[in-house]
């Protein structure tokens, strides 16, 4: 039996260009500015881009995540390795540029099977994280 994937997407516009907005992607000392982590850090200390792992903590979650798409400017993907109960999660940030110079933001997850408050936190999480950065790179 083939599980149906669930999807979690949320998009939001801001006025900063796709620039703006992908420093603080790519930048994992500066996620704590304007996400909700109280420590992000990408292990081994290296930076991030393709099979980079990144450790996120917010009690009680502790996180660990592998980058699996990189394009700089324009896209990074990452699955889950650790920390939620959630099967098969694995996720990508888009920023289109748009005429009046700003960026879209789009945030898109995808996963096989969670818990009903998992899944909740999942849809919070994920919308909150898109709004935050995208008001970020406009300050």
């Amino acid at each position: 039996m083939i599980a149906r994937m669930r999807t979690i997407e949320a998009a939001v516009a801001t006025t900063a260009p796709p620039a703006a907005v992908w420093a603080l992607l790519a930048d994992a000392s500066k996620w704590q500015q304007w996400g909700a982590w109280s420590k992000v850090e990408i292990e081994g200390g290296g930076e991030q881009g393709p099979g980079a792992v990144r450790a996120l903590v917010r009690a009680p979650f502790h996180l660990r995540e592998r980058v699996t798409t990189w394009e700089p400017g324009s896209r990074v993907g990452y699955e889950l390795l650790e920390g939620m109960r959630v099967r098969g999660y694995k996720a990508e940030v888009t920023l289109e540029p748009t005429a009046q110079g700003g960026t879209v933001v789009r945030w898109r997850s995808t996963y096989e099977r969670a818990g009903p408050v998992t899944a909740l936190l999942l849809r919070i999480a994920i919308r909150d994280a898109c709004r935050r950065v995208a008001k970020a790179a406009a300050a």
